[in-house]
């Protein structure tokens, strides 16, 4: 997975009616401009939105399976790229550039996962909560052994973290 600071400079050399989409594990994600478009043109995910220290500033994404790509892009053009797929919009698609700056505006920070790793501990029963939360979204079916492990491993560091 290219780094936060890579995907910046990936994500601002894009044409204006391109979607940039990027591989991220069996995921594709959507940065800024381009997730901000994901949002507007193809399907409404939930956008999670998290400052970047490395980068200096907000960073805003959507992300989907990649077995759901096809489905999704309803017959879009597509090209495939070295570090995803670039999905061309037709200029009727293509929202009002301003548009953008509203749109950030809107965005509620979420933490993402990994954001979660990093956020301060929970307590009793919230931290309960939060592990049952976890444990109904986490999709098993799709993940291997060993990242079931490093799971678990996070969900009882959560638990002792009370």
């Amino acid at each position: 997975m290219p780094t936060f600071a890579e995907i910046v400079k990936i994500e601002e050399g894009k044409p204006s009616n391109t979607i940039r989409l990027i591989f991220v594990g069996k995921f594709l994600r959507a940065y800024n401009r381009s997730a901000w478009l994901f949002q507007c043109c193809i399907a409404e995910h939930r956008v999670v939105k998290k400052y970047v220290k490395s980068t200096g500033q907000d960073i805003y994404f959507v992300g989907f399976p990649i077995e759901k790509f096809f489905d999704t892009m309803n017959g879009r053009k597509t090209e495939k790229t070295d570090y995803g797929f670039d999905v061309l919009l037709s200029d009727e698609e293509m929202p009002a550039p301003e548009a953008y700056d509203a749109w950030t505006q809107m965005v509620e920070a979420i933490p993402s996962s990994k954001a979660d790793h990093h956020a301060l501990p929970l307590a009793g029963a919230e931290a309960e909560r939060e592990v049952l939360r976890r444990l109904r979204e986490y999709p098993v079916e799709s993940k291997t052994l060993t990242e079931s492990i490093v799971f678990l491993g996070e969900l009882r560091r959560l638990l002792n973290s009370k």
